[in-house]
């Protein structure tokens, strides 16, 4: 019995080749991009799964009540209190120690850059599962002289032909202090899966005393601690050391890093749980879209199967029989599918994987197999249950006797069908239309300096920038052919400030005026293009000018936004006038006012961030970098020039540099992505919709010729009878555009409210995406009724 109704299939889709080949190739753009959305939200809630005891490990998150800020740094001081805590277990630091010093070596005679260098407490392996080659893990983390490698980075640094035994024991020299380092353990590089990166592990001892918050620090909870009584108590703990208001700290599972707040001190950029929802719906409405065309399609063609349903229903057909065989069909037509939709996956998995930026894993067909072929066969099932119980109930004297009318339910039923399937694709082109205007909106915000024309020359020596010989040496940066200005900084300007600075203000003298401390030395205002609004920029030509670290004075540059709050009326009322503050190391600071500038934008535009001063000559973060104007940043001559200079006069290798607008656009990586992700799904739906379409107007055209013929001899011109047959599709396409605007209003808004700064919805995108979808609908309508309506009206009536 199974083999006649696999022949029977293969027999009907033979014998209907165009119903077959829509249905097969709109399942299978469904199935494919189901598949690839689903590896991707696989992956997306894979993170940390292979970690020991992950459920009761959390990490530290401050946040700053007064601005909504949140930092993920804190201070190794507190580190016997937070063991103190009852139910704290153990607690875990993590520091890369490129915050505190840069991390150039020396091998030979060759230099290097550590990737990514951090210092760990010796307990790390029970926070992070880490396989280890050879040596001994523990026993490098308890030893300041020795250091842990990764595989990739000791194949980087020593050559492909070194084993991980052969490594142990090899040494590294610190450029900045000639210091060696003795690699003393080999491990496995780290799960793609995970927000933990790092390529290279020290101990920690020698940074314990460090008074900034400069430490990722996780805690490890026993079962049943209540998470919120610990996040108090460490909320009361930092608020006494650094006698902080207004602050409060909260425990965020490592399961949930991922996809939870990003942050610009993360180990590396993570996902976004938007996106991952976002996919989800989009592939699910997809797949939507073309089982509804698939029901169409099985609807429409009924008709043409009515005397094969009388046959066999005259010759003892059961209506269960027939609904199997029709069943039968629909599956075996969605195997099909899935076969095809598997090749597809082969074919487009690497572009998919290059457009997301996730590594996905290949797949294992063989494993996946048996899931693939039941979601295929469930798909077949829903899609193929209602046209096989509406043709399975046709009246066989009706049929038999040329009588047989489709009533009203079926005709209601494929429009509704229809219905559903453009209201989702307008959802969809409208969704996909306002994800590239917020995301191009983000772009164009004002950060109020210049992006372009801008190299940042990375990792660079702090001594080099802020010592005694820093001012020779911008000087005879400025000097190389191309160089208009230059300036060093202490933070990236496209990440976060990494320090704050605490202006102590008399009204207010126990709750000091948080504020950004931007590190500087150079011509800022110049280099960055800033908005100078009264005073002037830094020179060395003013000896007072630099910040002295033994008096504690220096100059300083204000942003407007303070102005009121310092007590000032006016931009130039400020000039001259000093202000005291602490940072850093620097508890008892005086800064001369030189300047006032526009507020700068530091990391996204849309990260509310603590406005942000300007000190001369003080550097007390730990990314430091040296901002070049040029007259060309394209200039491939001018970048050799600088990584040339750089190199012989501080003799420090890699030399690397990039474009300031570049390290800019990469904040918005993961919108961008989503964007083009949901670009390409509303593109297939037109697809879809097209390939749907096409395959009812051709079925109604082809039921409807006689009507055509006739009313071409009473005179009716192309135009009328396109018109005419295009009005029931029209009128869906609007019905749909009333069901989809409103839904899409409340979903888009909710979406944009999560920003600090959106866009508006605005009727013109709207209006687009429905008129995109009605162009599609009429000219496929149009195209074949105008061939209907092209054949001669004696060629269809001659028999009548």
């Amino acid at each position: 019995m199974l083999a006649s109704y696999v022949t029977t299939a293969l027999r009907s889709f033979a014998q209907h080749k165009q119903h077959a080949l829509l249905s097969l190739s709109g399942l299978s753009l469904g199935m494919a991009m189901l598949m690839l959305i689903g590896l991707f939200i696989q992956h997306e809630l894979s993170f940390e799964q292979g970690q020991p005891d992950q459920q009761n490990h959390y990490r530290l998150v401050m946040h700053a009540q007064e601005n909504g800020n949140e930092y993920i740094l804190t201070t190794p001081r507190a580190h016997q209190q937070l063991l103190d805590i009852p139910g704290v277990e153990s607690v875990f630091y993590l520091l890369r120690t490129q915050m505190v010093s840069d991390d150039k070596v020396a091998i030979g005679n060759n230099a290097f850059q550590l990737a990514a260098n951090y210092a760990a407490t010796p307990n790390l392996a029970k926070l992070v599962n880490i396989d280890v080659l050879a040596g001994d893990l523990t026993t490098t983390l308890n030893t300041p002289e020795k250091i842990a490698l990764s595989r990739s980075e000791a194949t980087r640094l020593f050559g492909a032909f070194a084993t991980p035994d052969k490594v142990i024991g090899r040494t590294l020299k610190l450029q900045r202090n000639n210091r060696l380092l003795s690699v003393s353990a080999v491990f496995s590089d780290l799960p793609v899966n995970s927000h933990f990166y790092f390529h290279s592990l020290t101990s920690i001892e020698p940074f314990m005393g460090i008074r900034g918050n400069v430490m990722h620090t996780y805690v490890a909870l026993l079962p049943n601690t209540n998470m919120e009584l610990v996040a108090q108590s460490a909320t009361e703990i930092y608020a006494q050391i650094w006698q902080w208001q207004n602050i409060h700290y909260w425990l965020q599972p490592i399961k949930d890093i991922h996809l939870g707040p990003n942050f610009a001190q993360d180990m590396k950029i993570g996902g976004d749980a938007t996106s991952v929802t976002i996919c989800a719906v989009m592939a699910l409405v997809l797949l939507i879209i073309s089982c509804v065309n698939y029901v169409n399609f099985s609807v429409a063609q009924s008709s043409n199967r009515a005397k094969e349903i009388g046959v066999r229903k005259a010759m003892g057909a059961t209506r269960a029989q027939l609904i199997t065989q029709f069943m039968s069909e629909s599956i075996l037509l969605a195997w099909f599918a899935m076969l095809v939709a598997c090749v597809l996956v082969e074919l487009f998995l690497p572009s998919f994987m290059q457009l997301i930026g996730r590594p996905l894993p290949a797949l294992e067909w063989p494993i996946w197999l048996g899931q693939v072929f039941a979601l295929a066969t469930g798909i077949g099932v829903l899609s193929g249950l209602y046209p096989s119980m509406y043709m399975a109930g046709f009246n066989t004297k009706a049929i038999l006797n040329g009588e047989l009318k489709q009533g009203r339910q079926g005709v209601w039923i494929r429009k509704a069908l229809l219905l559903l399937q453009m209201g989702l694709s307008v959802g969809l082109l409208i969704s996909a239309m306002m994800l590239s205007k917020q995301l191009h909106f983000l772009h164009s915000l004002p950060v109020n300096y210049q992006k372009s024309q801008q190299l940042v020359i990375n990792n660079m020596p702090q001594k080099a920038l802020y010592g005694e010989q820093s001012a020779s040496l911008l000087a005879s940066i400025e000097s190389i052919p191309g160089v208009t200005a230059s300036v060093a900084m202490d933070f990236s300007i496209t990440q976060s400030t990494n320090a704050g600075l605490f202006v102590k203000l008399p009204q207010t003298p126990d709750t000091p005026l948080s504020l950004s401390l931007a590190g500087v030395h150079g011509k800022v205002v110049e280099t960055l293009g800033l908005t100078l609004l009264a005073g002037r920029d830094f020179s060395d030509e003013f000896a007072s000018d630099r910040f002295n670290r033994d008096t504690e004075q220096g100059s300083i540059i204000v942003p407007e936004s303070v102005l009121n709050t310092l007590g000032f009326n006016s931009p130039e009322d400020a000039i001259g006038k000093p202000i005291s503050f602490f940072a850093g190391p620097f508890s008892n600071a005086t800064g001369t006012i030189v300047g006032v500038v526009t507020d700068i934008k530091v990391g996204p535009v849309n990260h509310q961030g603590a406005p942000v001063v300007f000190v001369n000559g003080l550097g007390v973060g730990g990314t430091y970098s040296l901002l070049v104007k040029v007259e060309n940043p394209n200039d491939a001559q001018l970048k050799l020039d600088l990584q040339n200079f750089v190199k012989a006069r501080l003799n420090i290798a890699p030399v690397d540099i990039t474009l300031l607008e570049d390290d800019y656009q990469a904040l918005y990586r993961e919108q961008q992505k989503l964007s083009e992700v949901v670009a390409i799904g509303g593109v297939i739906s037109l697809i879809l919709i097209l390939m749907g379409v096409f395959g009812l107007t051709g079925f109604i055209v082809k039921q409807r010729q006689k009507e055509v013929a006739v009313r071409k001899v009473l005179g009716a011109s192309r135009l009328v009878i396109i018109n005419g047959l295009a009005k029931e599709f029209m009128m869906l396409v609007l019905f749909g555009c009333a069901i989809a605007w409103p839904i899409c209003f409340l979903i888009l808004s909710d979406w944009l409210a999560s920003f600090e700064q959106s866009v508006t919805q605005s009727i013109w995108v709207y209006m687009v995406a429905s008129l995109l979808i009605s162009l599609i609908t009429w000219l496929t309508v149009a195209g074949l009724t105008y061939k209907a309506a092209s054949i001669r009206p004696a060629q269809v009536l001659r028999y009548e």
